[in-house]
């Protein structure tokens, strides 16, 4: 009789892990850090952020800024680190998207504290920018 509070407790431990292990699985591993992006005095309404993910040997970064409805149709330049990354151009929405991952077999920057991000006209004048 003492073994059926046994076996239910196993069974009852097996049942649970089942369930957390898909979980933790597609959480996965790794690093993410979130950072906001400021619109700056040329352009109040920009807005938007950076997101960079480690993951083992896999790298990604990914950027947007919004609000930028005045730069629809136009190419920006997108800096990290002071290096210029991509020159995309706004959707008719006023975004901008910038997406990199190694995995994919593109260039990813080192991402530290202190890494900064910058967008840019093509002319120079800042739209937005923020620190990680």
């Amino acid at each position: 009789m003492r073994r059926t509070p046994l076996i239910t407790a196993l069974i009852a431990l097996v049942a649970f892990a089942a369930v957390l292990a898909p979980a933790a699985m597609a959480k996965g591993g790794g690093t993410t850090r979130t950072i906001a992006l400021h619109g700056s005095v040329s352009f109040p309404n920009a807005s938007g952020k950076a997101v960079s993910k480690v993951n083992g040997t896999e790298r990604e970064l990914q950027i947007e800024v919004e609000g930028i409805n005045a730069l629809a149709g136009k190419h920006v330049n997108v800096f990290v680190n002071g290096n210029k990354l991509a020159s995309p151009l706004v959707n008719s929405f006023g975004v901008v998207r910038v997406n990199r991952n190694t995995d994919k077999g593109q260039f990813v920057p080192t991402i530290h504290t202190g890494s900064t991000v910058v967008v840019r006209t093509v002319g120079g004048t800042l739209i937005a920018s923020g620190t990680f």
